[in-house]
């Protein structure tokens, strides 16, 4: 064996020993530690926790059971996140992390940028989600009080400054859906749909819904309005107004609670009925113009 051959083979040997015990001993408290300790002091409101942190190839973090919580809720659960730098970032003022992960029987993935601002840190995130099933995030459940069901697609845009009042532009498109109603409606316990498209903004004072189209054998229709949050969040307002159609599964539904009388007419023109939602959270209030 030639001087070249040694040098390889030990060479490589050292590169393979020293992996081994990178991936064996990687301190995985300490990782999870500083991303907490810097979580804490430019978001105290935020914590992430996983149950295993390990190195991974390409060089990165592979996270296992990463939960997010705002203000001890826990928001998402992520069932394995892989991260890691856009290297060519790291010597740059811009550093950029990307990563892709699955939850909820789809899948994630987006990148973050974090840039020292004269305030702090500015940080801009983009976040892209595909095939979410909705009836797995118990939050959502637990937060809407009633069953949301549903196959999401979305993107996430989140820009962020200290000392700004930050915000979150968010497009949603969901099929296969369906809610539930905590009061029963003639009888009518859900309404499902076939597809739901929306555009909102969310920040720390409201949600606003610039866009929302439905449609499916139940209902058509399409809605804005606003959530202005209160704490508690059940206190919050509802401010929606748009135009509901009413489909045959709804119509069907009607005849065997309605009088003939009190039915919808077909001649509510090409938008349907005028409706408005009010009220709060907690004690929503539902009327047909």
């Amino acid at each position: 064996m030639n001087k070249l051959s040694k040098w390889v083979l030990y060479s490589g040997y050292i590169i393979a020993v020293t992996a081994f015990f990178m991936y064996v001993l990687f301190p995985a408290d300490a990782a999870m530690e500083y991303v907490s300790g810097y979580l804490g002091k430019h978001y105290p409101e935020y914590a992430v926790t996983a149950d295993t942190v390990k190195p991974a190839f390409p060089p990165g973090l592979k996270l296992r059971a990463v939960s997010i919580a705002y203000r001890e809720d826990t928001w998402v659960n992520i069932d394995q996140l892989y991260v890691r730098p856009q290297y060519l970032s790291i010597l740059s003022p811009l550093k950029t992390v990307r990563f892709i992960g699955k939850a909820y029987s789809g899948d994630l993935k987006g990148s973050i940028d974090i840039q020292k601002a004269d305030t702090g840190y500015q940080v801009t995130a983009a976040v892209e989600l595909k095939g979410i099933r909705l009836e797995e995030n118990e939050y959502l459940q637990t937060l809407s009080g009633r069953k949301i069901a549903g196959r999401l697609d979305s993107t996430i845009s989140f820009g962020s400054e200290s000392g700004t009042d930050n915000s979150v532009d968010v497009i949603l498109h969901v099929e296969d859906g369906e809610v539930g109603l905590t009061n029963p409606v003639f009888s009518i316990n859900n309404l499902a749909f076939d597809k739901l498209e929306a555009e909102l903004i969310v920040d720390r004072r409201s949600l606003r819904l610039n866009r929302c189209e439905i449609a499916g054998d139940q209902i058509d229709g399409d809605v804005t309005g606003v959530v202005l949050f209160r704490k508690p969040f059940e206190r919050s307002r509802l401010e929606f107004k748009g135009n509901v159609a009413p489909q045959h599964l709804l119509m069907a539904s009607l005849k065997k609670a309605l009088p003939k009388s009190l039915l919808p007419s077909k001649k509510t023109g090409e938008k349907g009925f005028p409706v408005k939602l009010y009220g709060t959270v907690e004690k929503p209030k539902f009327s047909v113009r």
